[in-house]
């Protein structure tokens, strides 16, 4: 049986494409549009690695008022990666449905990264 999501029971991948570098402020806006769609009679659990932007000080300063609107933030233990689900996916990306090393462009890169997340059931957003 699949455990409740902000999606119903179905697990879902979902991704989101950012221009450049990913930042803190990036990550919280992400974590404020999931806030709002939180409701606090109910738990939402955010499971975060421990990469730079999803710890600081501006993160800890929303925490409590994501709390308030039932989104609560949990870390895995540090060098876990046999936790985090996401490795998994990425290892059958890049064994199988992603073999090839190098790419000629950025936008070739692009079209077999969605192509191999596409056919992996992930949802665009």
């Amino acid at each position: 049986m699949n455990s409740p999501t902000l999606h119903g029971t179905t697990p879902a991948l979902e991704l989101r494409t950012l221009q450049g570098r990913c930042n803190q402020g990036q990550v919280i806006a992400y974590l404020d549009t999931l806030a709002q769609h939180s409701e606090p009679s109910r738990l939402t659990v955010i499971v975060l690695d421990n990469a730079a932007v999803h710890r600081g000080k501006a993160i800890r300063e929303k925490q409590i008022g994501w709390e308030a609107q039932g989104l609560y933030l949990r870390y895995l233990p540090p060098y876990a990666p046999f936790l985090n689900l996401i490795e998994g996916i990425w290892k059958q990306i890049k064994g199988v449905l992603m073999p090839r090393r190098s790419y000629n462009t950025l936008a070739e890169l692009e079209a077999a990264l969605h192509l191999a997340l596409s056919a992996i059931g992930a949802k665009f957003i």
